[in-house]
């Protein structure tokens, strides 16, 4: 393939990626605006709904994002798709379950150190140890899974299943109050989500195409928990009520712009190791053709 070739492909690929966060950030607008001028009351129905249509919506758009980074061999959409609602099925049979039986409330606060251990070890290893087993248990054996970067994609469908199980419910226990903060959580949290997740992807498509040791794929998932943990304590901690002369107080945004940079740093990281891994490729293929 020929450099200016490969120069129109990458242009290409930047202009389709600035399409989707512009239709993101057009979304979460959108819903402001919807909440602002018809100012909503929800009954138990129209709430499902609702909160159906805010989470899927900026998950589909992640997807694509993602699903576009593959652009030398791209998976099977059907098989992407089923990863994506087998995500979402783990998440609802035994993540949230899972997590919501620790009762972490009651004394994931205590201290500081207790909320990051508490974060990483309850919440960072159940999400990703379960977005793992949602890959490895379906489509890691298949003949489609032939290269390193589709680990990532396959794991980052995952993620965004499970992250839309996850706002369905958020959105819903909520009663629909804020949609706008609502909007802004979803699109966040299918990011963080799929992000970890494609962590974990990185390390399965290296582990099945290359001999790696025992401990490569235990080291992915931890990696990929941490990272988890420290998004939910950064999330959760930094919203929490801070106290000083003048009372207590709350400022929402500290914590959701740390834990938006811990995200977008891994999404970045992500879409430098998919591009890196298709260069070779494409080296790979030159060296053949000459």
């Amino acid at each position: 393939m020929s450099e200016l070739k490969k120069s129109f492909l990458r242009k290409s690929h930047n202009k389709s990626n600035l399409i989707t966060i512009i239709i993101l950030a057009v979304f979460v607008l959108l819903v402001y605006g919807f909440q602002a001028l018809v100012k909503p009351e929800f009954g138990p129905t129209s709430l499902i709904i609702a909160g159906i249509i805010i989470a899927i919506i900026p998950a589909i758009l992640w997807l694509v994002f993602f699903y576009q980074q593959d652009v030398l061999e791209p998976e099977p959409k059907g098989m992407v798709l089923q990863v994506f609602v087998l995500g979402g099925l783990v998440a609802a049979a035994l993540g949230i379950p899972v997590i919501n039986a620790f009762n972490l409330p009651s004394w994931l606060y205590n201290n500081v150190w207790i909320t990051i251990l508490g974060s990483i070890l309850v919440v960072g290893f159940t999400q990703e140890f379960l977005k793992y087993a949602a890959v490895r248990f379906s489509v890691f054996s298949s003949n489609e899974f032939d290269e390193r970067v589709d680990g990532i994609i396959y794991s980052t469908a995952a993620g965004l299943g499970f992250a839309t199980a996850m706002n369905i419910t958020f959105i819903v226990e909520s009663g629909g109050v804020d949609l706008t903060m609502a909007a802004i959580r979803v699109v966040l949290v299918a990011l963080a989500q799929a992000s970890f997740a494609g962590v974990t992807g990185y390390f399965m498509g290296r582990d099945k195409l290359e001999d790696r040791p025992a401990w490569w794929m235990p080291l992915g998932v931890t990696i990929a928990a941490v990272l988890n943990g420290l998004f939910y304590y950064l999330w959760g901690t930094l919203k929490r009520p801070s106290f000083s002369a003048g009372g207590a107080y709350v400022n929402p945004w500290t914590g959701l712009i740390l834990a938006a940079v811990l995200a977008v740093a891994i999404m970045a990281v992500l879409t430098r190791l998919i591009d890196r891994d298709q260069q070779r490729t494409l080296k790979m293929l030159e060296n053949k053709e000459a």
